[in-house]
């Protein structure tokens, strides 16, 4: 038998002692009943949030080459991520190496699996962001025609949609670059 962990302990023993006391026994027993339910509920409260260990669309199977990914923070959610613009009000658009030079620079931006947390769990994205195109550079990709390429989040007839931007394109006014909230 294995021996568990004093933090593990603690965490069951804080469970066990938050848990409502008004469950009636019917109720109780419905999870007895089912524990790959109670497992399901259980395992959903413990990881929501976390962003995953693979990304779930690996663009390297398209010959494409992972140039940066962002793995932290392992945890993101739509009440912890802001978004910001590529460029100050009046400043002159930027294309080309320009912007590819500056994307490489930006430090503290979310990654694709962050984007991939969010879009399996939509409602966790704020209804205002739907206006804008959700740039998450912390992942960069070179395509095999040589663009760099990010992850993009985007408000499209009633649902959100994963693409992949062209950095030497540019971004305008209706982008915002996601990072962790300051």
């Amino acid at each position: 038998m294995s021996t568990l962990p004093g933090w593990y302990r603690d965490f069951v023993a804080a469970v066990v002692a938050h848990l409502p006391s008004e469950i009636d026994e019917a109720a109780a027993k419905r999870w007895t009943d089912d524990p790959a339910g109670l497992d399901a509920l259980l395992g959903g409260l413990v990881v929501s949030g976390e962003v995953g260990g693979t990304l779930e669309h690996d663009k390297t199977k398209d010959g494409w080459e992972l140039i940066e990914d962002a793995v932290e923070p392992l945890t993101v959610s739509g009440d912890t991520i802001e978004v910001t613009p590529f460029k100050a009000e009046g400043e002159e658009d930027l294309f080309g190496e320009e912007v590819v030079e500056r994307v490489l620079a930006l430090e503290g931006m979310l990654g694709q699996r962050h984007a991939e947390y969010l879009m399996a769990h939509p409602g966790e994205i704020p209804e205002e962001l739907q206006r804008y195109s959700l740039i998450f550079p912390g992942t960069i990709w070179r395509s095999p025609e040589g663009n760099h390429q990010v992850p993009c989040v985007n408000w499209r007839q009633g649902s959100w949609e994963l693409t992949f931007g062209i950095v030497e394109g540019g971004f305008d006014a209706n982008d915002r670059l996601v990072r962790l909230r300051a």
